[in-house]
């Protein structure tokens, strides 16, 4: 028996009808999946905005207390700078004091100390200068004695 394209028509027709009634609960799930998940979504969408908008607010809390923080430390810095500052400025002090202390003495202690002893052996060493011209000649005499007794010496021996 063969089929005729009326008969397959109709029996496609019938399939597709049977077929539309058993895909449409899934099409229906498959809706109501959607609608499902949109919901998840939007859920999820809307708590990712409050973690974000807690976590904005957090931060900025962080901010403003390591701001605080960093502010205080800055005044601390300063106060220790200006501290030791103050204290530089009386070492400062104090050294230029000694150090004209130190100025006044070499100027009136150790500068006239040091022109008496220059004195002192400048008027040596003129005497000495002028007594060396002197000893010079008292060697040449010494030496011309010498030769002289050593002369007289050995005549001496020779009338003995």
């Amino acid at each position: 028996m063969a089929l005729t394209q009326d008969d397959l028509l109709a029996i496609s027709q019938l399939l597709d009808v049977k077929l539309k009634a058993e895909i449409q609960p899934i099409k229906n799930e498959i809706q109501s999946l959607k609608s499902d998940v949109q919901s998840v979504k939007t859920e999820l969408l809307a708590e990712m905005q409050a973690l974000k908008a807690e976590l904005l607010a957090e931060m900025q809390a962080l901010k403003a207390e390591l701001l605080a923080e960093m502010q205080a430390l800055r005044a601390e810095l300063q106060a220790e700078m200006q501290a030791l500052w103050a204290e530089l400025q009386a070492v400062k002090a104090s050294l230029e004091a000694e150090i004209h202390k130190i100025k006044l003495f070499q100027e009136n202690v150790i500068m006239l100390r040091l022109n008496t002893i220059e004195s002192c052996y400048l008027s040596t060493y003129e005497r000495y200068k002028d007594s060396t011209e002197g000893y010079e000649a008292l060697q040449a005499d010494n030496e011309i004695m010498k030769a002289i007794i050593m002369e007289h010496s050995e005549r001496l021996q020779k009338l003995a």
